[in-house]
């Protein structure tokens, strides 16, 4: 299953503190860095969409997520205050699975308790409030915390693509190893992520 990572919206200024940081507390990352080209976040003024984003790229490919997210996001504009009164043919148009559709029908149920998290940047009691919504868990919460909130010090350790390069790039094999390795990241563990993604190229497994 792969995902793409440049499908994602980007615009984290990265600064040379950052880079400097990581580098110094990482010989292995800072080869990674001077290797790959600086990613960037842009921040997400749509939070209800974003979740919907995340929940559709969930367990898919890269190339059937960006299908379905454009088909979504063409029906979403004319009926984003409609999303749950949608029918069985109109989902099923857009190539939504009946369980996707009901997790995305969560998040517009929930579009009021999501939309108040603008107020906050505490990642705990995000991660509290958006946990509550079926069909939302770890791996799309830290997604939201990356591209939607641009928290710097994120580590999505359910993230296999990332899991996975880490074991190649550091010849470790368990996730105390990996979690270890990630801790030395802070508070950047967003920024070190980033370029890990990077390093697989635009398209990465998850």
């Amino acid at each position: 299953i792969r995902i793409n990572f440049a499908f994602f919206k980007k615009s984290i200024m990265i600064n040379k503190n950052h880079i400097t940081f990581l580098s110094k507390k990482d010989k292995i990352l800072k080869k990674i860095i001077e290797q790959n080209k600086k990613p960037q976040i842009s921040k997400s003024k749509d939070y209800v969409l974003d979740l919907c984003k995340y929940i559709i790229f969930q367990q898919i490919s890269t190339k059937a997520g960006i299908s379905i997210f454009n088909r979504f996001i063409n029906y979403y504009n004319s009926n984003k205050n409609n999303i749950p009164g949608w029918n069985q043919d109109e989902w099923k148009k857009i190539g939504i699975s009946n369980r996707k559709k009901t997790y995305i029908e969560n998040v517009f149920y929930n579009q009021k308790q999501i939309c108040s998290l603008k107020k906050t940047n505490d990642s705990s009691l995000i991660r509290d409030e958006l946990i509550k919504i079926k069909g939302i868990g770890n791996w799309t919460i830290d997604m939201f915390l990356i591209f939607s909130k641009n928290n710097l010090d994120i580590f999505p350790d359910g993230d296999l693509a990332l899991i996975n390069v880490i074991k190649s790039k550091y010849h470790v094999e368990s996730i105390e190893q990996i979690i270890e390795i990630a801790n030395k990241w802070s508070p950047y563990k967003t920024i070190a992520t980033l370029y890990l993604w990077e390093s697989l190229g635009d398209d990465f497994p998850n």
